[in-house]
């Protein structure tokens, strides 16, 4: 049985894509026993995350990640920002 695995994605940027992309696509890959489901995103900028969540499926948005991070509907999250951001989040 294949278990959903909710997917919180911070970032839109380019490695958020690519990141977007490889859960969208990891199960014609390999037998996980997840199906991954796009979730929610969060970034600062509402409009340049809008037309990424809409782009990519993403079933929500958040404007902040720590409110992203306090949903209780998301399994994982997969931190797309500047490495430099990442410690903090």
């Amino acid at each position: 049985m294949t278990k959903l695995l909710n997917i919180g994605m911070v970032g839109y940027g380019f490695m958020a894509r690519a990141h977007s992309n490889a859960w969208s696509s990891v199960s014609h890959f390999f037998e996980t026993g997840y199906k991954p489901v796009l979730k929610a995103a969060a970034a600062r900028n509402a409009s340049k995350l809008r037309h990424f969540a809409d782009m990519w499926g993403y079933e929500s948005v958040e404007s902040d990640w720590r409110a992203l991070m306090a949903r209780k509907d998301i399994d994982a999250i997969d931190i797309c920002v500047p490495n430099d951001l990442h410690a903090e989040i």
